[in-house]
């Protein structure tokens, strides 16, 4: 008899671990029984869950070192901007690949956020007027404005970054 209830308890055991979707699992719900932790860990839900952590992580340093790169492209920038136009010209270049990356990405990891999508739209326009309006270096008076240009960008993005909770 006690082996036909350890049999029933097994079956049902191994039934409810059916019942219980990877969706449901949480490693900190402290408020989980036994059977829902057990199905979990054995089902696979946690560490589809770990996955997902480790996925995400792995994306936000990805953006956090492209976040890196527009700072240094930024300041290449700067001194470019003191520098003959050639050298300007493809730091511009290479800041513009750089921010175009980040913004590409944030754009497709935060769709839903109004606020990161309005300073990323902020940041494109920014970055298009930047484009078209070519700076000659002989000119000290459109030399300050680039580097209060750069200096507003480089504000921007910093802002970009902590509403991201990037640091």
């Amino acid at each position: 008899m006690n082996v036909r209830l350890l049999g029933v308890v097994g079956t049902v055991l191994a039934l409810s671990g059916c019942a219980t979707q990877p969706g449901e699992c949480d490693a900190g719900n402290r408020d989980a029984g036994l059977f829902t932790k057990v199905n979990c860990d054995a089902g696979g839900g946690y560490r589809a869950q770990i996955q997902q952590n480790e996925l995400a992580l792995a994306q936000s340093q990805q953006e956090n070192a492209m976040f890196h790169q527009v700072y240094e492209d930024i300041a290449a920038q700067q001194a470019a901007s003191r520098a003959n136009v050639k050298a300007q010209q493809q730091a511009q270049a290479t800041l513009n690949q750089s921010l175009n990356k980040l913004l590409g990405s944030l754009k497709a990891r935060t769709g839903n956020k109004a606020q990161v999508q309005q300073q990323i739209a902020g940041l494109e326009q920014q970055l298009k007027a930047a484009q078209a309006a070519p700076v000659s270096t002989s000119d000290p008076a459109q030399m300050a404005a680039k580097q209060q240009e750069l200096n507003a960008l480089h504000k921007k993005v910093n802002q970009l970054q902590f509403s991201l909770g990037y640091e």
